[in-house]
């Protein structure tokens, strides 16, 4: 094995081995842009602390910055970097104490949530197998790949609205909690966004669990069914 790359996994194993960061890392995979003051104030840290953490992190090139005026924000870097860390979770699930407060919470986490900026959970693996089964989307060069069926289906229900063609694609992303794929990339970006804006979910102050409306119950039970 060669020796640089043994060094990045060593460094790689370090920046992963304080709580803090873990803490960091699953504050950030909601897909939002977080300022250092925002989470030090989350985690409950010193300044010093959370620039320390964060510094660590990007040394390992899993979360980057961007600069908005005086302020920097911090952000997984893609979505790769996310699909990994999610499958990590895969490997290792996290402890219920790292974001999950009480039994409701914890239903409500495995039902729904963001992972990076598209919808995991239990509702997100039905629906990918529901537009598999339905033949909305095939697997092609293992990304899903919407058909011309799936574009009208999409387009009749406002999921894909001024779909670009780079959005008509998605990763296959594993799904920590139920072990099977949802769908990732551009498309699930995409769809996420398009149940938002129609209020089929709520999104729950910058964490990762996502509140199902009796709308979007109501839509996601047809369209499963």
């Amino acid at each position: 094995m060669n020796k640089l790359y043994c060094e990045d996994l060593i460094r790689f194993s370090d920046a992963m081995s304080d709580f803090n960061r873990v803490l960091i890392i699953t504050e950030l995979m909601n897909g939002r842009a977080l300022s250092a003051s925002w989470l030090a104030n989350r985690l409950n840290l010193s300044p010093q602390a959370t620039r320390f953490h964060l510094k660590k992190l990007e040394d390992v090139e899993l979360i980057h910055h961007r600069a908005c005026g005086k302020h920097r924000y911090y952000e997984i870097k893609n979505q790769d970097t996310a699909m990994f860390i999610e499958s990590t979770f895969k490997v290792i699930p996290p402890k219920e104490d790292l974001f999950l407060t009480n039994a409701n919470t914890k239903e409500k986490f495995k039902e729904a949530r963001t992972c990076y900026k598209h919808l995991a959970g239990s509702w997100s693996v039905a629906l990918t197998q529901s537009f598999i089964d339905n033949k909305f989307i095939v697997i092609q060069n293992n990304f899903f790949v919407v058909t011309e069926n799936g574009k009208n289906f999409f387009n009749e229900h406002k999921l894909l609205v001024n779909m670009l063609n780079t959005a008509s694609i998605g990763k296959r992303c594993i799904d920590f909690s139920e072990h099977r794929d949802h769908i990732g990339g551009p498309l699930g970006t995409l769809l996420l966004q398009s149940m938002l804006q129609q209020e089929w979910f709520v999104q729950n102050n910058n964490n990762r669990e996502l509140t199902i409306t009796s709308k979007g119950r109501k839509k996601l039970k047809s369209i499963i069914n």
